[in-house]
């Protein structure tokens, strides 16, 4: 296989996006109600008395979006066509570099990659950080089931919270990581100085000769 990208990850990278792919194999499966899970990472940094509450909300939110409007059908990986099999590829990669990470105790670690795992791992990190700033709308643009995604769109809209910013002390700190993440892939092409917003390294990607 011709990679295209080279992508130089520390653990802590490598960590973040092997996680980002496997919600997003599983919303894209239909299991939204995942969202609710990563979500719940923002419980330690709201303060918010009534965390608690909305969360209940929103799983019911998402609970009754998959009951009525994927018919609580979970589909399997080989309904997701050649999407699944590259996430699935990929995921597996990022974990097996972790594990060679962690027992040779490297600071850092080169992987490559191709471009359309490139943009499967902007999906999942962009995925990632949308959820944690309680911008729910992108969940419908990932799912793989024969419905009207726009409905679902409106409906997620309506639950979400447009008056917390990606740089809001009461959203996790991973949510800046992927949202950084995402930056250095929309940038890859050009020669832009991205300054990141979270305390991770910048993720350094470089083409392939």
């Amino acid at each position: 296989m011709l990679y295209d990208f080279k992508i130089r990850a520390e653990i802590s990278h490598v960590k973040l996006i092997s996680k980002a792919l496997d919600i997003l194999k599983s919303i894209s499966k239909g299991e939204i109600t995942r969202a609710t899970c990563l979500y719940l990472e923002n419980k330690f940094t709201s303060n918010d008395e009534k965390f608690d509450i909305k969360i209940e909300k929103l799983n019911e939110v998402f609970l009754s979006i998959q009951k009525d409007h994927l018919d609580n059908r979970i589909l399997n990986i080989l309904q997701l066509g050649n999407f699944g099999t590259e996430l699935t590829n990929v995921k597996q990669r990022f974990i097996d570099t972790g594990i060679i990470i962690k027992n040779k105790r490297l600071s850092y670690i080169n992987i490559n990659v191709t471009r359309s795992e490139i943009d499967i791992i902007y999906i999942a990190c962009k995925l990632y950080w949308t959820i944690l700033v309680s911008d729910f709308s992108f969940i419908a643009s990932v799912l793989k089931h024969k419905c009207n995604q726009e409905e679902i769109k409106e409906i997620l809209i309506q639950n979400s919270d447009y008056n917390i910013d990606i740089e809001n002390k009461k959203i996790h700190r991973k949510s800046k990581w992927a949202y950084d993440i995402c930056n250095t892939i929309e940038n890859i092409d050009n020669s832009d100085i991205i300054k990141n917003i979270g305390t991770l390294p910048k993720l350094k990607i470089t083409k392939n000769v």
